[in-house]
């Protein structure tokens, strides 16, 4: 998908302030036409996809732009370009965000098959072998953990290694001690 510039950073700072508080994580400091809107509301709506999305026109151009990449903009003072933005914690808060590559992004994904046979990302029960088997994806490529008779420890082996390799983007899994 090919990425529009946004528009320049000082007419968006005219127009948005970022706020934790706003569930867009923007809120309209200045208009642009007079409408419903007034300055200090929320800024944006939703989108078909569920992100939040503000519109803006600059230069005769108009503009449909996720919020968390205005949010992003507006924190660092640089456009994220083709990067990808990533929600740190909580994936409905926009103010929480970071310049992140897909790979980076993917790794701080939740679990999304939920019809595995495991409660916990990167967890499988092998049935050859009646065990739980650890594995991870790294560039493209599947590592595996090892096999291992307690789910649970299956699930620190892919919390180990998903630290190794994704660090401060790694998303574990939660292990009650």
């Amino acid at each position: 998908m090919k990425t529009i510039p946004l528009p320049p950073l000082e007419f968006l700072e005219n127009l948005l302030e970022v706020d934790e508080t706003s569930p867009s994580g923007l809120r309209w400091k200045k208009l642009q036409v007079p409408c419903q809107k007034k300055p200090g509301d929320i800024a944006g709506g939703h989108s078909h996809k569920g992100y939040w999305k503000v519109s803006v026109t600059y230069k005769g151009t108009k503009y449909f732009l996720r919020t968390h990449r205005i949010v992003v903009f507006l924190k660092t003072g640089e456009d994220p370009g083709s990067n990808q933005v990533d929600h740190i914690t909580n994936r409905s808060n926009n103010t929480e965000v970071r310049v992140a590559t897909p790979s980076q992004n993917g790794a701080n994904s939740k679990k999304w098959n939920k019809k595995t046979s495991s409660i916990y990302k990167g967890v499988y029960w092998n049935t050859g072998c009646s065990k739980w088997l650890a594995r991870i994806g790294v560039k493209r490529k599947r590592i595996h953990l090892g096999v291992f008779s307690c789910e649970l420890e299956a699930a620190k082996a892919y919390n180990k290694a998903a630290t190794e390799y994704f660090g401060e983007f790694a998303r574990l899994n939660e292990i009650e001690e």
